[in-house]
C-alpha cells in the first residue's frame, strides 16, 4: 500500500486528474471484491469524487466501502469510522448539515468504542463536528470541537499539516464571532506553516480563503485579492473547477465590485454560474442568486459606458 500511496501523491503533484481516476480504479479492480483493501480504496476514490464535487459518484463509492467493512466484520473498527466521517463530509459539502452531525457522532461513538481517542480519525472527526455546527450556525459547538481539536494536536499528536488545518478551523469560526484580530493571529499561524512546506498541501487553499475574507473585513481589498487569487490557483491544481473553485471566483467577482472594477467583477462572476450551473444545476438558489446579481452587474457595466 505505501507504493500505492507514493504513486498516487506523485500523480495529484502533476495535477493530471484523470491520471490519478485511472490510477485508483486500476487499483481497485485488482483486490478482491469483499477485501479490506478494496474498501480502503473505495474510501480514497470517494474522497477524491468528492473533491472534484462529483457528488453522486462519491456518496456510491462510500457506501460500497461501508458495505464491505460491514461484511467482513469490521464495522466497529476506526476504518470503518475514517469512512463514516469521510461520508459525513460529504453530506456537510452537500448542504445537509444535520445528516452529516449524526454521522460525525456515530463516527465519534466508533472511535470511542474502539479506544481511539487522539488518533488521526479522532482529530478528523473533532475538526469536522466543528465545520458542520459552524454551517449550522451554532458558533459555540463548533468553537469547542475545533478547540479540542487544536489541543489535541497541539500535544504532539498532530503534524504540522493538520495542526495549519485546525488552526484555519478555529479562525473560521473567530471570524465569524466577529473577532478579527484573533482570527488573523491564528491564520497567520496556519499559513506560516503552509508556506513552509516543501509540497503544495491540499488544505493551504481553505485557509488561504480565511485570510482573504479577514482582510475584506479589515478593508484590506488589494491584499484580500491577492489571498483569493492564491487560493483559486491551489483549488484548480488539487480539485479542478469544482464548487469551492466557482466559490472563490465568486469571491473575488465582489471584492473587484468593491473596488469599483464592474467590468473584472462581471468577468469573475459569470465563469463562477458557468460552473456553478453545471455542478449544481440552472434551478439551484444559490445559481440563481449569483445569476441575478450577474445581470445587476451587466446592466451597472453598460449604463456606465
Amino acid at each position: 500500500m505505501n507504493e500505492f500511496y507514493e504513486k498516487l501523491d506523485e500523480l495529484y503533484g502533476t495535477g493530471d486528474l484523470a491520471a490519478v481516476e485511472k490510477f485508483m480504479l486500476n487499483a481497485i479492480a485488482q483486490t478482491g471484491e469483499d477485501s479490506p483493501e478494496r474498501a480502503g480504496l473505495l474510501n480514497e476514490l470517494g474522497g477524491f469524487y468528492r473533491g472534484l464535487s462529483r457528488f453522486a459518484e462519491s456518496e456510491d463509492v462510500f457506501g460500497q466501502s461501508l458495505k464491505i467493512f460491514e461484511s467482513t466484520g469490521m464495522g466497529a473498527t476506526p476504518e470503518y469510522a475514517t469512512v463514516l466521517i469521510n461520508l459525513a463530509g460529504l453530506y456537510r459539502i452537500m448542504g445537509n448539515a444535520d445528516k452529516a452531525v449524526d454521522l460525525f457522532l456515530a463516527a465519534m461513538k466508533k472511535l470511542d468504542d474502539a479506544d481511539a481517542h487522539g488518533s488521526y480519525a479522532y482529530i478528523s472527526v473533532l475538526n469536522n463536528l466543528s465545520l458542520a455546527f459552524l454551517s449550522k450556525g451554532d458558533l459555540t459547538q463548533a468553537l469547542e470541537y475545533a478547540s479540542k481539536a487544536l489541543d489535541f494536536m497541539r500535544t504532539g499528536r498532530g503534524n504540522e499539516h493538520e495542526i495549519a488545518s485546525s488552526l484555519n478551523n478555529v479562525a473560521s469560526i473567530r471570524l465569524q464571532q466577529g473577532e478579527l484580530d484573533a482570527a488573523d493571529e491564528l491564520i497567520t499561524e496556519a499559513l506560516e506553516i503552509y508556506d513552509t512546506m516543501i509540497e503544495p498541501d491540499v488544505h493551504h487553499a481553505a485557509a488561504l480563503t480565511t485570510k482573504a475574507v479577514i482582510m475584506c473585513r479589515k478593508g484590506n481589498h488589494r491584499e484580500s485579492l491577492s489571498e483569493f487569487r492564491r487560493a483559486l490557483g491551489l483549488t484548480k491544481r488539487f480539485f479542478g473547477e469544482n464548487i469551492e473553485f466557482a466559490i472563490c471566483r465568486r469571491n473575488i467577482s465582489e471584492v473587484f465590485e468593491v473596488l469599483g472594477d464592474t467590468p473584472s467583477a462581471v468577468e469573475e462572476l459569470s465563469d463562477a454560474v458557468r460552473i456553478m450551473e453545471k455542478i449544481l444545476g440552472p434551478a439551484d438558489a444559490s445559481v440563481e442568486t449569483a445569476r441575478k446579481k450577474l445581470e445587476q452587474l451587466i446592466e451597472r457595466q453598460g449604463n456606465s459606458l
